[in-house]
């Protein structure tokens, strides 16, 4: 339904309740029986929406965009909808500057130069995808300290699943960033983030077809520089918030930039791992350390988060130009 053009949720709201034939009373009355996020609202809070005087906050204006059956992102992502609370993205880009420009055990690749942003992205049909599997492995093995070791036994069929979206990026050859989402069922996604399952006991059989609802898991990723983690998040926007049904994300967060990844996306803390005492190891969260901390964002939570909205605004933007 999605198609008009509107300037912000005042005028959005004005249009489309029109358009539905309600009073600002009945339409207040219809929220309250949708969703309770609107079960204090009447029809003076409508009024104050309607006339710019108030703006709902960004989480009730994708509820009301579903509830006139349009797609959220595409409104929210136009860069000529005023959103009047959408913070500024100039702390996440701050803490990737801070992150990715001098330890590589953080995010940046200690093998390129820090200002090098041209990078092959490559698929897993491409001719070398084998090598790139090794590779992980190896990254993942030393990530952990030897606690998890991957082989290409492992990933290497999951990889190839029909669902399963594979990015690496490459620079001269050289592998310095990848990406393996793999599409799994809430219940087994819940059972990987709890701990109940692991990472390597993972097998085709516990993967979702694409056309079916399913949620994503984030089995493996590294970001070699700041701007290999601003593609990243570009390509979740498409594989994730774009996709209807995508249901959730989840992910383990076995570095600090993992958390911090996930403090900026709104993730929802779902279980640790085993405490840590090398402050040079796992991950750090509220001070300590662990070999995994796990994460949880439901789509719609992931569609609100401040760090999306930017850069999907910011994307559109660019293509403007």
């Amino acid at each position: 339904m999605t198609r008009e053009q509107f300037s912000g949720i005042d005028d959005y709201l004005l249009k489309r309740r029109s358009q539905r034939g309600l009073s600002q009373e009945g339409l207040a009355l219809e929220l309250q029986s949708y969703s309770e996020l609107f079960t204090d609202i009447d029809s003076l809070a409508i009024s104050r929406w309607e006339r710019g005087k108030v703006s709902p906050n960004i989480r009730r204006q994708i509820t009301l965009m579903e509830y006139f059956a349009d797609e959220p992102h595409l409104l929210l992502s136009n860069p000529e909808f005023e959103l009047k609370q959408l913070p500024s993205i100039s702390a996440f880009q701050k803490m990737l500057d801070q992150q990715t420009s001098y330890n590589h055990v953080m995010g940046a690749h200690p093998y390129i130069s820090s200002d090098n942003i041209s990078f092959d992205k490559i698929n897993k049909h491409a001719d070398n995808a084998a090598q790139m599997i090794r590779w992980i492995t190896h990254y993942h093995s030393n990530l952990t300290r030897q606690r998890e070791n991957w082989n290409p036994t492992f990933i290497t069929p999951l990889v190839e699943h029909a669902s399963t979206d594979v990015t690496f990026y490459q620079v001269d050859g050289v592998l310095i960033g990848h990406i393996i989402l793999l599409r799994v069922s809430p219940q087994t996604l819940n059972s990987l983030l709890t701990g109940q399952l692991g990472d390597s006991e993972l097998t085709p059989a516990h993967l979702i077809d694409s056309d079916q609802a399913a949620s994503t898991y984030m089995l493996s990723a590294y970001l070699g520089g700041r701007h290999i983690a601003e593609d990243y998040l570009t390509h979740l926007l498409l594989s994730l918030i774009e996709n209807p049904l995508t249901l959730a994300l989840g992910y383990r967060a076995r570095s600090d930039i993992g958390i911090k990844l996930m403090d900026f996306l709104t993730g929802v803390r779902v279980a640790t791992g085993e405490p840590l005492s090398d402050r040079l190891d796992g991950a750090r969260y509220n001070g300590k350390r662990y070999t995994y901390v796990s994460f949880s964002i439901q789509r719609e939570e992931l569609l609100s988060s401040p760090l999306m909205l930017n850069l999907m605004r910011n994307s559109n933007e660019a293509e403007k130009v």
